[in-house]
């Protein structure tokens, strides 16, 4: 019986024993929950306010045209470069694919501006060019449809951009009434189609909202717009004479600078193991 109890209390000891050993371990830590890392991965629709700047150059056409006098020389002026800044402001509507640290996307935008420039020739000229003649150029609004390919370091994207652009503009001609001619206005006006290329950085406030500068360099082709018949009535002397149309050759190149605010929709974290 005594052998018994104290095989019972050796038993005892040695959990006892063994117990406060257990409690002695150190506790493995828990793995730490997955922490949320931000993505550009979404559509999104902003605005965007900024300054541009217009450069135009041209040539204008009068061609040669036979009448009662006899026939008339064909005659061009060189209008030179004409420049002009304005304030620009509308919208922009994309949306983003990041994969790893790069970050795809497709943009496209619409703004409106005031842009426009005037030249009233006069001094020496070729002929058939009289003092007071006057040519304009405006344009109110721009679009264009980009990619986007930039690089971001979590909130903060530093991108490139390029594709094509869009703008509408109106050609005013004044012809100066003097010696036969009478005087002439007209005006012809077209959507003109270019390319633009830029970059810009833009950095994500929250999961929602980011905002950004973005800066541009936008050019369209050679144009011909329309600047009206001019008719003369015994000048030169000799007439009457009949021009056919005249033209007018234009090139557009703008530089600007736009500072955008964006709203992006949808869940923008995903989870990094």
């Amino acid at each position: 019986m005594r052998a018994r109890i104290a095989g019972l209390l050796l038993a005892s000891l040695c959990l006892i024993s063994q117990s406060a050993s257990a409690a002695d371990m150190p506790v493995k830590a828990r793995p730490a929950p997955a922490v949320a890392a931000f993505s550009w991965s979404s559509c999104y629709v902003g605005g965007n306010v900024g300054w541009k700047s217009g450069r135009s150059s041209g040539t204008e056409f009068i061609p040669q045209a036979a009448g009662a006098g006899g026939t008339s020389e064909a005659s061009s002026l060189d209008l030179g470069s004409q420049n002009n800044s304005t304030a620009v402001g509308g919208g922009q509507v994309g949306c983003n694919w990041q994969s790893g640290l790069f970050v795809y996307g497709l943009e496209g935008d619409i703004d409106a501006h005031h842009w426009e420039t005037t030249r009233t020739i006069g001094g020496v000229l070729p002929d058939l060019f009289v003092p007071g003649d006057t040519f304009s150029l405006s344009s109110r609004w721009q679009a264009s449809a980009r990619v986007r390919i930039g690089y971001a370091w979590d909130r903060t994207l530093l991108y490139a951009t390029g594709g094509v652009a869009f703008t509408n503009v109106k050609s005013s001609t004044n012809w100066t009434a003097v010696g036969g001619f009478p005087a002439t206005v007209t005006s012809d006006n077209a959507t003109l189609v270019g390319g633009t290329v830029g970059g810009g950085l833009e950095y994500a406030f929250n999961n929602n909202w980011s905002g950004g500068i973005e800066g541009r360099y936008t050019w369209y082709d050679n144009h011909i717009f329309n600047t009206g018949a001019l008719s003369t009535v015994g000048f030169p002397p000799g007439g009457p004479f009949t021009f056919a149309p005249t033209s007018q050759s234009i090139k557009v190149e703008t530089a600007e600078v736009l500072f955008k605010l964006n709203y992006k929709f949808g869940a923008l974290g995903v989870f990094r193991p």
